[in-house]
């Protein structure tokens, strides 16, 4: 008898993993509006204007507003810099560090 809720359960755990499996999918494949690529674009732009740190290997990504910075910097002081330099762009609702520093 106990095989039946081990099976239940069983089936249960697939499904969730299967539902949880195809959310990460989406938000991995899900492309950029105009808007957004436009805010990605412009926060790049600044990376790359700005002279002070080397910026070039952060990720820009940007998903109704909130731009996700990804990636590795020189210091603290670079990923805060990151940071300042994505809120300057018009649009920018809210930015996600995710940056990471060199070790």
């Amino acid at each position: 008898m106990k095989f039946v809720p081990t099976a239940i359960s069983a089936r249960w755990l697939l499904i969730f993993s299967v539902v949880i499996g195809c959310q990460t999918i989406t938000e991995m494949t899900r492309v950029e509006s105009p808007k957004d690529a436009a805010i990605s674009k412009a926060v790049k732009e600044n990376f790359l204007k700005d002279k002070a740190v080397d910026l070039t290997s952060v990720n820009v990504k940007t998903t109704d507003g909130s731009v996700n910075l990804s990636g590795t910097v020189p210091s603290l002081d670079a990923r805060e810099h990151a940071i300042k330099l994505a809120w300057q762009v018009t649009g920018v609702q809210a930015v996600v560090n995710h940056l990471e520093i060199k070790k």
